[in-house]
């Protein structure tokens, strides 16, 4: 196919906002990247498979979004499709006398919170403090304060590259710390797009359950820079420290590469001040990651995934610390 022929199979399989050449900026939190060659909305579990139905017949690559946190888009832009995930849809229902809420995997995790607090259930307050939307979660075993996906997940249904769908369980996911099977299988061609999913619920009084969700929210107000643009955590916690804790004591609070500066909020959080580039954000990544390990001979692990057009040695510059 031609790029006219990719952009009509896209908008005929009932993706919208098709277009070419689409820039990652408006598509990601960091507000970084370079453009995506193919790029549509899929708001229909029917459009995902649509979607994954023009890429594997014009042989492209194709790469799912949510809502564009946890991620780092190369400057140079992304090849092939890009599927922006707004799979709505929001129910709660019993299921053996257990409640559970069904959902979309284009719903942000806010929005569950709020809905399952609000209708007397606890179980997902947690999720007030995840910027992303579910189905990013699920691939990467989002979790805050008391809670996780591995945790409160039922199962997810998924789309594969072939046009099949699937349920899994949380146990078919096999997860562990902001890891999951879908996430290891993100760097292969054998990938999976969630599209909905189910977690338990409890019943709880909705005063009660809204109480806790105004809590963590006001916490992470508090404590995280929500307002500026970043991706959430940069690093992941090592075992027995936090990230955060050792970057602060290596002095680097504050500090600016570039448009990139690592928050005076909160040193695992790192923001695009200004006219920062994805490599501006590389680029400090390294030099936390090389601080940490001079100072407390600690690697540190990005949680961030880096997607698109990036160098074999700027990847491994920055992954090889914690290889």
């Amino acid at each position: 196919m031609n790029n006219d022929q990719v952009l009509l199979a896209l908008s005929s399989a009932g993706l919208t906002r098709v277009t070419a050449y689409e820039p990652m900026t408006r598509h990601t939190s960091w507000r970084v990247g370079g453009p995506a060659d193919f790029f549509g909305v899929a708001e229909t579990e029917n459009a995902v498979f649509g979607a994954l139905k023009v890429a594997r017949e014009a042989g492209l690559p194709w790469l799912v979004l949510g809502g564009g946190y946890n991620v780092l888009v190369s400057d140079a832009g992304i090849d092939g499709i890009v599927i922006a995930n707004r799979v709505r849809g929001l129910t709660i229902e019993e299921t053996l006398g257990e409640p559970q809420i069904h959902c979309g995997a284009g719903v942000f995790f806010a929005k569950v919170a709020q809905e399952t607090a609000r209708r007397g259930f606890t179980g997902m307050e947690w999720g007030i403090a995840i910027p992303g939307t579910v189905g990013g979660g699920v691939v990467n075993n989002a979790g805050a304060h008391w809670g996780d996906v591995a945790h409160a997940l039922i199962s997810a249904t998924v789309a594969d590259g072939d046009g099949l769908s699937r349920t899994m369980t949380s146990d078919d996911l096999a997860y562990h710390y902001r890891q999951s099977a879908l996430k290891e299988r993100s760097a292969t061609r054998s990938r999976f797009v969630v599209t909905g999913c189910r977690f338990h619920l409890e019943r709880d009084s909705p005063q009660a359950s809204l109480a806790r969700v105004d809590e963590l929210r006001a916490h992470r107000l508090r404590t995280q820079p929500v307002k500026e643009p970043s991706a959430g955590s940069t690093f992941k916690n090592p075992p027995g420290n936090h990230a955060g804790a050792l970057i602060e004591s290596g002095g680097l609070k504050g500090y600016r590469l570039g448009g990139a500066q690592i928050a005076p909020m909160h040193a695992n959080f790192i923001l695009n001040a200004g006219g920062a580039t994805a490599g501006d954000i590389l680029g400090l990544m390294r030099l936390v990651q090389e601080r940490v390990k001079d100072l407390f001979g600690v690697d540190l692990e990005p949680e961030v995934q880096f997607v698109g057009r990036w160098p074999d040695e700027a990847l491994r510059s920055v992954l090889g610390i914690a290889a």
